[in-house]
């Protein structure tokens, strides 16, 4: 299972050579930067020390659709209050979670925004889940290197592995938690549920808390209602 960190319109050059840092104290490498050009600067660089060539294998992009398509799994990270979501994801709940999903999942990503705003609903949107830190007290805030690191902690023994063999849906696909999100929007939609009704956006809040047995029991339901 791979783990991405994507980080949407960092402006502190020193927050993306400092996450690098993290990343690769924890054992992570994949990084992937979305609307910026921080990455670029020196100080990125010389607080990078030691992980530059996380840094130089970053992979950009100009919109987080994009580097979240062909992501499995996307996670974001946001302290708001007002957004869609109904529960959130602890920060320490995620390492099981994820692990819990192994032979469904190939490529995870955690998504963090922007120093001064953080992801926007629209972004918050693209993911399957929410995950927040659970802090004493609000203020001071944590930055965003800090929370990289927090979050490269909590998932460090989810290093990267060879990417299994992608075989059938129904096997030991590495994709299938994917498959299952469409199988279920598919069903939802015969019955016409569609994306913006309360039954699909639960249901939709609510699949990637499968783990990997109930995935599979999953498809074999879903394959049975739609020849039905």
């Amino acid at each position: 299972m791979e783990v991405v960190f994507i980080l949407v319109a960092p402006a502190v050059p020193e927050n993306v050579g400092a996450s690098c840092r993290a990343l690769k104290t924890m054992g992570l490498q994949h990084l992937r930067l979305v609307d910026t050009e921080a990455h670029t600067h020196k100080q990125a660089r010389i607080l990078a020390h030691g992980s530059t060539d996380v840094l130089g294998n970053a992979r950009v992009y100009t919109g987080l659709a994009d580097a979240l398509a062909d992501v499995d799994l996307a996670i974001g990270t946001s302290a708001k209050a007002r957004h869609q979501w109904r529960s959130l994801t602890r920060a320490h709940e995620l390492g099981e979670l994820i692990a819990d999903k192994a032979g469904v999942v190939a490529r995870v990503a955690l998504v963090f925004g922007c120093e001064a705003s953080g992801l926007s609903n629209e972004d918050l949107a693209l993911c399957d889940l929410v995950s927040s830190i659970e802090l004493p007290a609000p203020y001071p805030s944590l930055n965003l290197a800090q929370a990289v690191m927090l979050y490269a902690y909590e998932l460090r023994g989810l290093r990267a592995t060879t990417q299994p063999e992608i075989q059938s849906v129904n096997g030991s696909d590495a994709q299938q938690y994917r498959a299952l999100r469409e199988k279920v929007s598919q069903l939802l939609l015969e019955h016409r549920y569609g994306a913006d009704s309360k039954l699909t956006k639960w249901a939709m809040e609510l699949l990637p808390r499968a783990d990997s047995k109930a995935i599979g029991f999953l498809h074999s339901m879903c394959d049975k209602l739609l020849k039905r």
